[in-house]
């Protein structure tokens, strides 16, 4: 696309958590930015005052983070079968409030256990979740996370493909590719239809810190490349901005990192 003015291939988002303050404050923020898409952290049971916040921004809301505010060693890996019923169910309620939203994509990480018989339950755990979160036109993705159990992209595509599960997808996060040493032009070519979301963010390398993009070993090119990729495999999902909150200037960092991702993809 080379027209400043044609429509990009791909919604915009940011993460609500990426600014520091209040709820109403992030998102009045964000659509001043220019954004028109929001991701959020799922609740069990959302306010009354956000949903009216949520319509008076009149931001899209297009992923939701699951999982955040379980209670103490809840998880879908926990080896008591009660334990993972309970966490189930709770993150069930989370689906219904992304469905509530308009979401089209929730995702979780995975947990800390490696053992084959806790990626069973989990694996078992996500299948359950997908089916319910697809009968609400919800697609449930799985984030690759360095130090947990799914640690890179490579191992967590791999994962996935095993499993089968129709209604899963693959959760790309650029900054996690950056610290497992791993193309993210090449796991987009990789992953084809199990791609369904993609973070964007940026590090040194060695540690996760979710900064403005271009401003860490990320560059240019490979955000070009993964651009180039993404519309060979006809993705159809959001690209979606997540940065450390104490980022310095936030507002700056968003609408730097806005325009870098628009050229991008103009330029693709």
């Amino acid at each position: 696309m080379a027209s400043g003015t044609a429509r990009l291939p791909w919604p915009l988002a940011v993460f609500a958590t990426s600014l520091p303050g209040t709820f109403a404050a992030a998102l009045g923020q964000i659509a001043v930015l220019g954004f028109t898409h929001v991701d959020l952290v799922a609740e069990v049971d959302r306010s009354i005052e956000q949903l009216e916040e949520l319509a008076d921004s009149g931001l899209l809301v297009s992923c939701l983070a699951l999982g955040r505010q379980l209670p103490a060693g809840h998880s879908l890996d926990a080896a008591d079968v009660g334990i993972r019923r309970a966490t189930l169910a709770l993150l069930q309620r989370q689906i219904v409030d992304a469905a509530r939203l308009g979401a089209t994509t929730a995702y979780l990480v995975p947990g800390f256990d490696t053992s084959a018989t806790a990626l069973s339950c989990f694996a078992e755990g996500c299948a359950l979740l997908a089916d319910y979160a697809a009968a609400r036109k919800v697609r449930l993705c799985i984030e690759h996370v360095p130090g947990r159990a799914l640690p890179t992209a490579a191992v967590t595509l791999g994962w996935l493909q095993q499993v089968g599960h129709p209604h899963l997808g693959l959760l790309l996060d650029v900054g996690h590719c950056l610290l497992s040493n791993e193309d993210a032009a090449v796991v987009v070519q990789q992953a084809g239809e199990w791609l369904g979301y993609v973070h964007l963010d940026d590090n040194d390398g060695i540690r996760d810190l979710h900064w403005p993009l271009l401003t860490g070993r990320l560059t240019q090119p490979q955000l070009a490349d993964m651009m180039t990729a993404l519309q060979a495999i006809g993705y159809r999902g959001t690209l979606s901005l997540e940065f450390n909150p104490t980022t310095a200037h936030p507002l700056e960092a968003l609408h730097d990192s806005k325009r870098i991702v628009e050229q991008a993809m103009r330029n693709d």
